[in-house]
């Protein structure tokens, strides 16, 4: 019973371990605490002494310990040490596999390469085969979603002084993997983080471009932003001159007098322009590549910030081509020397490119700034002197000119809007406003338009607008002139209503998740636009038809309905997780928030939702991964197998516990006509009538019968079979167990005499 207890308490512990790994996955740390954690984890839980985390740096294609959880011996001995991937690689060799980890045991491998490198533990050495010797090494890979190498767990020293049973392994494999999840887990935290901070950035640069029209100014911002956002330590903007000629127009990151090579010309960029090398809108060329496509190129800028390995820097070409509007090349920008010594990816490159987007539209404002100084004084006379407000705007809808009549409406200075997308615009009318601007770009005039304007002050004013392009000598529309009367007085009752609209209309677009409008009878009134893209109904679909019939199943329904019918029900302002419906039935997890909307008249009500299927995704693996290793647990001693589906039988993994059962290699099972010769003849009848039932109708197999082992013996087994299948309700595999019964038939039946048969 004692043994019983201990054995329970071991495997409590190593539970307790793997849950604790399973929590680090969903902490969100940093890291390095992230890995201290870990290695303190399976220290504390599998009882190893010292634990070691061999980190996989994509830079430099080597292995670093980055942590190690032991002795002050182990830290100072191990701590920073690197090992080139070559290095590793006698170490994961076939030969020391056992269950998905690598046990090196003394005497098979010769440390002496590495010495100095190596902690060996001051332990006792003992004549027991089955103790832990000093020179013993155990190694775990831990590998990402898609089977990469993320790092190597080492650990040592158990504390019971033996070498590790196979349960120990496997639970230290299954530990392993959750690790890697945690570890992939915060990598892609970190990259989406790297990211989010250069799309901010870029918003950034996207604000400050009204504040200057300097043509170099505004590319000095942009090529800083590329260097901070995006980590390159070297980028350069160059420009087509009048002669056709690439030059330096704005650069961040060079020396005085450090030699960034002489700009492309413009037939030398043409020839590297291919498609082979262009990723989002980039051209990323290795150097000796673009050294033969340029063989006469003199030598220029050679990067400090190389890498080593299949993911690093190495002196590679990076640009990006500058298009104006009319789609002409009008330069590039060159980057080089990323901080991470790593070739950026996809969505970095994609990043660079909306920068460089961003350095186009530099030039194109500062030439129309231009442009607009020029046209300035033509019609200043005449419109200082109307008594209306008149405004002349360019086609984007900055303002050109503002008189003296807009100073006194709208309490603005013509220093203070000119230049500027017109102040006066409230926000939720913008795009309406640049609509009008485009469609009188096009030709149109429009007259008596009723709209509001806002004053300096901030309250809004009533004005009738008329508005007509301005053209010149080729009859191109070049800016748009507009006249706008005060009508506050008679717009003040219809303000206040357009107000709401126009503020409902803006959270309703802005939000990422769906927001459903429901009144108090559970009819929908009003959607979002990213309602429709989830759910798959448009506007005009939905309005007026029951919310819960359309985007919720039928199991919440009822839960739900009660918020709808009084407003005061426990789940109001909770959010909950349901299953919602799209147009085509199909059902996905999702995250519900129903709240009271505060208006006059009927209740109506905010519904939020948000699609969560791919964190119940990740949270289904993190499911899987802790059933595989209850599995390993639970079904000791069982000899496991998956077989294809269809006949014949076809074994397509078996596990190592049905060589101790029947004394054949696992390679004996895994053909195709060995489990029907090893069948006792008196139940090979009923035992392949049940086999081809299952196959036939999907349903599970149970069945006990007689196999013959390799010695002769008879063997009572009960198989049992199910069939695992996919989201759409296919049979994917056949997974089952064999588990011995003999004692137990034995005990109620006469001897059997051992069955003489001649071992496959």
């Amino acid at each position: 019973m004692a043994s019983l207890d201990l054995r329970q308490s071991t495997i409590f512990s190593r539970l307790r371990g793997l849950l604790e790994v399973t929590r680090l996955v969903r902490t969100g740390d940093e890291l390095p605490d992230l890995l201290a954690a870990v290695a303190q984890t399976v220290s504390d839980s599998l009882a190893f002494r010292t634990v070691v985390v061999n980190l996989y740096r994509r830079a430099w294609d080597d292995f670093v310990v980055s942590t190690v959880y032991g002795s002050d011996e182990a830290r100072e001995a191990l701590l920073g040490q690197v090992r080139q991937v070559e290095e590793w690689e006698p170490l994961l060799d076939r030969r020391f596999l056992q269950r998905g980890a690598y046990l090196v045991q003394s005497g098979e491998f010769d440390w002496d390469e590495y010495s100095g490198r190596v902690y060996t533990p001051d332990l006792q050495v003992s004549d027991d085969p089955g103790a832990w010797h000093p020179d013993d090494a155990l190694f775990v890979p831990m590998r990402d979603s898609d089977g990469r190498l993320l790092g190597i767990l080492s650990v040592d020293e158990p504390l019971s002084g033996r070498k590790p049973s196979g349960d120990e392994i496997d639970v230290l494999v299954a530990v392993s993997e959750h690790a890697a999840i945690a570890v992939e887990a915060a990598q892609e935290t970190a990259r989406a983080k790297a990211n989010r901070d250069a799309l901010e950035r870029l918003l950034e640069v996207t604000t400050r471009l009204n504040e200057t029209r300097d043509a170099d100014t505004l590319l000095g911002q942009v090529c800083s932003a590329i260097s901070d956002a995006l980590g390159f330590d070297k980028v350069a903007v160059q420009l087509l001159d009048d002669e056709g000629r690439h030059c330096t127009a704005a650069a961040v990151g060079f020396g005085d007098a450090e030699n960034i090579g002489a700009a492309l010309a413009a037939d030398e960029l043409e020839q590297l322009l291919r498609p082979e090398f262009e990723i989002e809108g980039c051209y990323l060329l290795q150097h000796e590549e673009a050294r033969r496509l340029l063989p006469h190129r003199p030598e220029g800028y050679r990067s400090h910030h190389d890498g080593r390995g299949p993911h690093a820097w190495q002196n590679h070409w990076l640009f990006v081509p500058l298009q104006d509007r009319r789609g002409r090349r009008i330069g590039y920008i060159w980057v080089d020397d990323p901080l991470d010594r790593l070739r950026p990816d996809a969505d970095r490159l994609q990043i660079l490119r909306a920068f460089a987007n961003q350095a186009t539209t530099a030039l194109e404002q500062s030439a129309q700034f231009e442009e607009i100084q020029n046209a300035y004084e033509h019609h200043r006379a005449l419109i200082d002197a109307s008594p209306v407000a008149i405004v002349d705007f360019s086609v984007d809808g900055r303002v050109r000119s503002w008189n003296t009549a807009a100073c006194e409406i709208f309490g603005w200075t013509a220093d203070e809007v000119i230049g500027r997308v017109s102040p006066i615009v409230p926000e939720d009318e913008l795009d309406y406003f640049l609509g009008n601007l485009a469609r009188i770009a096009e030709g149109e005039i429009m007259r008596d338009l009723d709209l509001r304007r806002l004053h300096r002050d901030g309250s809004m004013i009533d004005v009738s607008t008329s508005a007509a392009p301005i053209r010149d000598s080729r009859g191109d529309v070049v800016a748009i002139i507009a006249s706008m009367v005060d009508v506050t007085a008679r717009k003040r009752s219809e303000r206040a209503v357009a107000a709401s609209e126009g503020r409902k209309d803006a959270v309703l677009r802005a939000s990422l998740d769906c927001i459903v409008i429901v009144d108090h009878a559970g009819l929908i009134t009003e959607v979002n636009p990213a309602t429709e893209e989830t759910l798959g109904w448009t506007r005009t679909d939905v309005v007026g038809r029951p919310f819960l019939e359309l985007a919720v199943a039928p199991e919440h329904r009822d839960d739900l309905a009660g918020v709808f019918a009084n407003g005061s029900s426990p789940l109001h302002g909770s959010r909950l997780e349901i299953n919602a419906l799209r147009s085509d039935h199909r059902t996905f997890s999702a995250e519900v928030a129903i709240t009271r909307v505060d208006v006059p008249g009927p209740m109506l009500f905010a519904v939020s939702l948000r699609d969560v299927t791919k964190r119940r995704d990740r949270e289904e693996r993190l499911r899987d991964a802790e059933a595989k290793y209850r599995t390993l647990v639970e079904q000791i001693p069982l000899a496991t197998y998956i077989n294809s589906i269809g006949l014949p039988v076809q074994t397509t993994y078996m596990s190592p516990q049905i060589e101790a059962m029947f004394g054949f290699p696992v390679s004996n099972w895994l053909r195709p006509d060995f489990l029907a010769s090893r069948v006792h003849p008196d139940d090979r009848d009923r035992v392949f009538a049940e086999v081809e039932r299952t196959h036939a109708t999907g349903e599970d197999f149970r069945l006990e019968y007689r196999l013959i082992a390799a010695d002769g013996r008879v063997v009572w087994v009960l198989d049992e079979t199910t069939v695992v299948r996919d989201e759409q309700y296919r049979p994917i595999v056949l997974q089952g167990f064999l588990v011995d019964i003999t004692a137990g038939i034995e005990a109620t039946a006469p001897p059997v005499t051992p069955y003489s048969t001649t071992a496959s």
